[in-house]
């Protein structure tokens, strides 16, 4: 089992803003996917290019705060986070991620996740 951090400092002073581009389905799909859709269930479907799918389940939301998810083919121990905090040295918002997953290659998962919060900077304005 792997497991990464990784910190972006945003541009947005708004905490209300930031969460709607990461605690919510249309906010991700601007940045993270294609197609994004939730069931009843808490499962949510990840679509990228047209052919590409994964599904994941929603394992913990805090309102404003974070939205921790699991990859449904992976491990049961598996998650992805994105959680907002606020650093008082910089006196910016920054974005964790932390994703503990099975695969095995850190740095094609840490060059995912940059390119896709560069898109959130570019698409989301923060």
């Amino acid at each position: 089992m792997e497991k990464i951090h990784l910190e972006f400092p945003l541009n947005s002073n708004s905490r209300s803003m930031i969460w709607d581009r990461v605690g919510t389905t249309g906010g991700l799909e601007a940045w993270m996917a294609d197609r994004i859709t939730e069931d009843a269930d808490g499962i949510y479907t990840f679509s990228w290019g047209g052919s590409e799918t994964r599904h994941a389940e929603l394992v913990a939301k805090r309102i404003g705060t974070y939205v921790r998810f699991h990859w449904m083919d992976e491990g049961p121990k598996t998650f992805w986070e994105l959680r907002i905090t606020f650093s008082e040295l910089t006196n910016t918002y920054v974005l964790e991620v932390t994703e503990q997953t099975d695969d095995e290659d850190i740095e094609g998962l840490t060059q995912l996740w940059e390119s896709f919060v560069e898109k959130l900077s570019r698409r989301g304005g923060i």
